[in-house]
């Protein structure tokens, strides 16, 4: 009979304990979710890796659409961050929570690498494949992209891969534009000259070494030439009208003639 009593005082205890405990926790809660001391008085807004250069904290307030006053923890960490996201020259945004009443907004720019012509106009693009409208205050001195096209994500970033690869193998400062169709394959432009060379999907180096080591001969010898072709092993083939169906062409190949 006396452990039961116990027992049964046991439970009492537990349950008024873990009533004191619930109530005691919704009045915490209730406190925090609507003291003043809680009341966030604007965001704090800035660039992760330095101040921001391409997009403007008012523009980050207004696409965050906070308003004054929220109580911190009301606050959608995500929804905010997803808004932020939205603005073309942002990568990604970090939010954060700052007791007792701050809310940081903290911004990764995109990053132009490179100008891409699209359907008569110029814009920059990032590493992402990300298509952007030209920063003024960016450097513009990269090597015309032609081939990507708006809403074609997949296919753009593999196109910007082959970019990067070509820059990194011929030089940027060499190059005026970078041709890429929806083979992969590669035509350059020199920035000396309007000349398009045809390197095909792979060796660009060898191929693009192979070029200078013949330009003088081929301008000498063909000074209306306007393409070069080297996507085929042991041939140098030069035209000479822009359209290739019906341009004269002139074809060495290397166990019979070479330049």
């Amino acid at each position: 009979m006396k452990a039961k009593l116990i027992r049964f005082l046991q439970v009492v205890i537990a349950v008024v304990a873990f009533s004191a405990l619930g109530w005691g926790s919704y009045e915490f809660s209730h406190y925090i979710r609507t003291a003043p001391r809680f009341e966030v008085k604007a965001l704090a807004i800035s660039g992760l890796n330095g101040p921001l250069k391409r997009v403007t904290e008012d523009e980050i307030a207004g696409r965050a659409e906070f308003e004054v006053g929220t109580n911190v923890f009301r606050v959608d960490l995500n929804a905010i961050r997803e808004r932020v996201e939205g603005l073309s020259w942002v990568q990604y945004a970090i939010i954060q929570r700052v007791l007792p009443d701050q809310i940081i907004v903290k911004v990764v720019e995109r990053e132009p690498i490179g100008l891409a012509r699209i359907g008569g106009e110029v814009y920059q693009f990032d590493s992402e494949a990300t298509i952007l409208d030209v920063d003024a205050a960016a450097s513009t001195s990269f090597p015309i992209l032609d081939g990507l096209r708006a809403r074609n994500g997949e296919t753009n970033l593999k196109k910007v891969e082959i970019y990067r690869k070509t820059l990194d193998e011929l030089g940027q400062n060499d190059l005026s534009e970078v041709h890429i169709n929806d083979t992969g394959e590669v035509s350059v432009v020199s920035a000396s000259e309007p000349m398009t060379v045809a390197l095909g999907s792979t060796d660009y180096r060898t191929r693009w070494i192979k070029y200078l080591q013949l330009k003088t001969q081929i301008q000498q010898q063909y000074p209306k030439a306007v393409k070069i072709d080297l996507r085929f092993k042991n041939q140098v083939i030069v035209r000479m009208k822009e359209d290739e169906s019906s341009g004269e062409q002139v074809v060495w190949r290397g166990d019979k003639r070479t330049l």
